[in-house]
């Protein structure tokens, strides 16, 4: 996947507001290319610090955490993003509808 493909993702990432959340595939579906979100995935992975990008607000479709972004949660916690028992985001309350 070329440059231009992330550069598409961040400036989708960076208008999420906070409180809420989208989905990997949600990102790519916006972009017009459904089958792209483990693209989007890694795009995630690296987005560049300096961006400031809330890539935290960006989860799996069930609503499931990324594995190796220990801090997370806490993040969208602190911005009011609820889970359920299960500790995945309420998708249900929270999902961004841009």
């Amino acid at each position: 996947m070329n440059h231009g493909f992330f550069e598409q993702v961040y400036q989708i990432v960076a208008k999420i507001p906070e409180g809420q959340v989208a989905t990997y595939s949600q990102i790519a579906r916006a972009l017009e290319q459904p089958h792209n979100a483990r693209v989007v995935g890694w795009a995630m992975r690296q987005a560049p610090a300096d961006r400031n990008l809330p890539c935290h607000r960006v989860v799996k479709k069930n609503g499931e955490l990324a594995p190796a972004f220990t801090e997370q949660r806490a993040l969208l916690e602190n911005e009011g993003v609820p889970f359920d028992t299960r500790g995945r985001v309420q998708l249900t309350a929270c999902n961004w509808n841009q």
